[in-house]
C-alpha cells in the first residue's frame, strides 16, 4: 500500500478533525487509512491513551494461546536477527506478533506488554495487516492513536499454505527518515521465514519418520542392517546384536562382509549392480560359533538413481526353524494328563517319564505298538524345559530307506537328482532348540545308524552333499516296538548306538497287562465321542464290558479307541450290546508258537446268538468288499476304517474267501 501524499501538518489536521467530528473529507486519505480509522473509532479506541497504560488487560491478552506454529517461530529467529543487524542503530524494533497482535519475540526485547491489534491501539500497520491480510507501511500521524505519531510501523502478514494467517514480521521506528525501502525488505523477509518454516516442518517431519522406523526396526525380532555404498555399516538393530553375538559399537563402523571372512559376493553384487536377493543360507562367526542365518537384502539409491547402499534382514535360521513348526503342526499336544489309568505298572512308568523330562538325557520308550509311545514323547517334552521349542516326530519305518538320510540330515541344493533347488534342512535342524522323535528307531538303516550316533555325540549335522557342520541343540527320545538286544544279535542295530540311546529306558506295558485301566479309557473316548455326561453301565449293555476286559487287545490301546468309536457310530441311537462288539473280540483268536488258536469269549452261547454272528460275520464281508473296491485293495486304509489291525483285515479275508478281491 502507498503512503498518503499529504504532508505532516496538513495530515495532524485531518486527524484532528476527524477525532473531533468523526467526518473526512472524501478521497483526502489513503482508502485502507480512512478505513481503519473509521474500524478505530467504532471499536471505541481512545486516541489520546498512553500505549503502556491498562497494563492488566494487555497482560490478560498476552496470556492467550499463541497458534503460531513452532517451527515457524524457530525460522523466524535468526532472519529477525539479520533484519535488526541491518538497521542497528537506528531505532528500529524487529517484532514478531501471533495472528492476536500479541508479541511473540522483539528485538530488542521490550517490557512493554504492547498489544498491537486494531482494536485496542486503533491504525497500525501490525493491526492493520492482521485486519486486511495485506503487507503495509504506517508513518506518524497516519497511525490512529497520538501516542504512535511519531513512529513508522511496517508489517509483512505470513500466511500458511491454506490462507489462514499464521504470524506477523514487522519493524517499528522513528518516522523521521526516509523508510521506503523497508517494507520491501520486510516482505522478502516474511517469504525466508515461510521457505525456512518448510524445511524446519520437513526436517522434524523426516525426525519423526526416523524415530518411527528406528523403533520398528529396534522392535523387529529379525536382525536390520543398514550399510552405505561402501560396505560400511551404518545402523544394527538389537536383533542383529544378538544373532552377530556383538554391541553395536564394535559393528557399527566395520564393513559388512568383516563378518564373512571377507566373502559376501551376493552383498558386493548389490552394491555394485543393484541387484537384491532373498533368503539366502550364510553363516556368521560370533563367540557361540558358526550361527546359520537366512539373509535378503535391498538396495537403496540417491535422488540421481545412484546407489547409496542397502539393507540386509537376518533371520537366525533357529526362530525360523520354529516358526514352520509352530504353524506346521510340529508341536506336542498330549501332556501326562493325556495318559489315562491308574493300573501300578502305568504309574510306575509315568513316574520315570516324569523324572526323565526334568533331564535332558536320551530316552528310549519301548513297548508295543499301540501303547501310547509318542504320547509318552509329548509328555515329556511339553514338561521340559523345551517345551517351548519344536516338538519334531519322524517314523523311520515309514519313510522309503534312500530317503531317510535327505529327511534327517537335509540336502544341498545340487546333492542328487531330484533334489529340491535352494537345499532343504533335516529334521535335526528343524528340531534344534527343541525336542526331536524318532519313532521305529529300530527301523533305521544300519548305515544311517553311524552318522545318528555322530550327531548324539557332539550335536552337529552335515547336509547330505555339504562338507559344514551344523550345530544343533536337540532333545533325543527315541522308540521301538522291537526287540533291540535280538536286533543287535542279528546285526540290524549297532550296540554302541543301542547304548547312547538307552540312557533312560521307559518300557510301556501293553493294554492286556493293566486291564483295570480299561474302564477308564473307555470312558475317556467316549466322553471325546461326545459321551462325556453319560456313565458306561448307560451306553454299554451288561455283558459287553466282560467280552471288553477279556480280549487281550493284540493293539493295544490304539485299538481299544478305534472299537470305541466305531461302537458309538454303530450304536448311536441305543445301548451297544454284545452283537455291536468285533468278531475278534467276542470269538477272539490268540496267537501261539506262531499259529492262530481260537478260544471261546466269555458269555452264554446260544442257537440265537450264532444267527447274530452268521448275519454279522456276512455284513463284515460285504463291507470289506465294498472298503477294498473304495480304497482299490489299500489293505491298510481298509484295516483302519474298519478299526482292526491289517493282520486281522489278512485273517478274515481268508475267513471269507475274499482273497482274490483286491479292487
Amino acid at each position: 500500500m502507498n503512503q498518503t501524499d499529504l504532508p505532516q501538518g496538513e495530515l495532524y489536521s485531518v486527524w484532528k478533525q476527524f477525532i473531533n467530528s468523526g467526518k473526512l473529507e472524501d478521497d483526502i486519505l489513503d482508502l485502507f487509512i480512512a478505513e481503519s480509522w473509521e474500524r478505530s473509532r467504532k471499536a471505541g479506541v481512545d486516541p489520546y491513551r498512553d500505549v503502556d497504560y491498562n497494563r492488566s488487560t494487555l497482560q490478560k491478552i498476552k496470556s492467550s494461546p499463541v497458534n503460531t506454529p513452532a517451527e515457524l517461530i524457530a525460522a523466524a529467529y535468526p532472519i529477525m536477527e539479520e533484519i535488526h543487524e541491518s538497521v542497528r542503530g537506528s531505532g528500529f524494533r524487529v517484532i514478531l506478533t501471533d495472528t492476536n497482535g500479541c508479541i511473540i519475540h522483539s528485538i530488542p526485547n521490550t517490557n512493554i506488554n504492547l498489544n498491537w491489534s486494531e482494536k485496542h491501539i486503533g491504525t497500525n500497520a501490525i493491526g492493520t495487516a492482521i485486519k486486511t491480510g495485506q503487507s503495509i507501511q504506517i508513518c506518524g500521524t497516519e497511525h490512529y492513536s497520538s501516542a504512535l505519531h511519531n513512529l513508522t510501523s511496517s508489517a509483512a502478514p505470513i500466511f500458511a499454505s491454506n490462507g489462514n494467517l499464521l504470524t506477523v514480521l514487522a519493524l517499528t521506528g522513528p518516522s523521521s527518515g526516509d523508510h521506503s525501502h523497508v517494507l520491501s525488505m520486510l516482505i522478502k523477509a516474511a517469504q525466508r521465514i515461510i521457505d525456512q518454516s518448510i524445511i524446519l516442518a520437513k526436517n522434524k517431519q523426516m525426525d519423526t519418520y526416523h524415530e518411527r522406523l528406528t523403533n520398528v526396526c529396534n522392535t523387529l525380532s529379525d536382525g536390520v542392517i543398514i550399510i552405505a555404498a561402501d560396505g560400511l555399516i551404518q545402523f544394527v538393530n538389537p536383533a542383529a546384536e544378538k544373532i552377530i553375538g556383538k554391541n553395536a559399537n564394535h559393528i557399527i563402523g566395520t564393513f559388512f562382509w568383516d563378518l564373512f571372512d571377507g566373502k559376501s559376493p551376493l552383498t558386493k553384487k548389490m552394491l555394485y549392480s543393484g541387484t537384491p536377493y532373498s533368503d539366502v543360507e550364510i553363516f556368521i562367526e560370533n563367540y557361540q560359533g558358526r550361527i546359520h542365518c537366512l539373509a535378503s537384502a535391498q538396495p537403496s539409491s540417491d535422488e540421481h538413481g545412484n546407489i547409496s547402499g542397502g539393507m540386509i534382514i537376518l533371520q537366525s535360521f533357529e526362530r525360523v526353524h520354529n516358526l514352520v513348526n509352530r504353524f506346521s503342526g510340529a508341536h506336542a499336544e498330549c501332556s501326562f494328563n493325556s495318559i489315562i489309568g491308574c493300573s501300578k505298572d502305568l504309574l510306575s512308568v509315568t513316574k520315570l517319564a516324569r523324572i526323565a523330562a526334568k533331564t535332558t538325557s536320551t530316552v528310549l520308550l519301548q513297548g508295543e505298538s499301540g501303547t501310547g509311545k509318542e504320547v509318552f514323547a509329548q509328555a515329556i517334552h511339553n514338561a521340559s524345559s523345551r517345551h517351548k521349542g519344536p516338538f519334531v516326530a519322524i517314523n523311520c519305518g515309514a519313510i522309503p530307506r534312500e530317503l531317510v538320510g535327505s529327511e534327517l540330515f537335509g540336502y544341498v541344493d545340487g546333492a542328487f537328482t531330484g533334489a529340491k533347488r535352494g537345499g532343504r534342512p533335516g529334521k535335526f535342524e528343524m528340531a534344534s532348540g527343541g525336542t526331536i522323535f524318532l519313532d521305529e528307531i529300530g527301523d533305521m538303516p544300519l548305515e544311517l545308524q553311524v552318522a545318528l550316533l555322530r550327531v548324539l555325540q557332539n550335536k552337529r549335522v552335515t547336509r547330505i552333499g555339504d562338507a559344514k557342520e551344523i550345530t544343533v541343540d536337540v532333545r533325543f527320545i527315541c522308540a521301538t516296538n522291537k526287540n533291540l538286544h535280538s536286533e543287535i544279535e542279528k546285526g540290524n542295530f549297532r550296540e554302541d548306538l543301542y547304548y547312547r540311546l538307552n540312557v533312560i529306558s521307559i518300557q510301556i506295558p501293553p493294554l492286556r497287562e493293566r486291564r483295570d485301566d480299561i474302564p477308564l479309557l473307555i470312558k475317556h473316548y467316549l466322553a471325546k465321542l461326545g459321551k462325556q455326561n453319560e456313565n458306561i453301565e448307560d451306553i454299554l449293555e451288561p455283558g459287553v464290558m466282560s467280552y471288553l476286559m477279556s480280549y487281550d487287545w493284540p493293539g493295544n490301546v490304539r485299538e481299544l479307541q478305534n472299537v470305541i468309536e466305531r461302537l458309538v457310530c454303530i450304536a448311536s441311537q441305543r445301548r451297544i450290546n454284545i452283537e455291536d462288539l468285533p468278531l475278534e473280540i467276542t470269538s477272539p483268536v490268540q496267537m501261539s508258537t506262531g499259529n492262530y488258536e481260537s478260544s471261546p469269549g466269555p458269555g452264554p452261547q446260544s442257537p440265537y446268538k450264532n444267527k447274530v454272528k452268521q448275519i454279522l460275520a456276512e455284513e463284515e464281508s460285504r463291507q470289506i468288499i465294498r472298503l477294498l473296491e473304495k480304497y482299490q485293495g489299500n489293505k491298510t486304509q481298509v484295516a483302519k476304517e474298519m478299526g482292526f489291525s491289517r493282520m486281522t483285515l489278512y485273517r478274515k479275508i481268508k475267513r471269507y474267501n475274499l482273497s482274490g478281491i483286491d479292487a
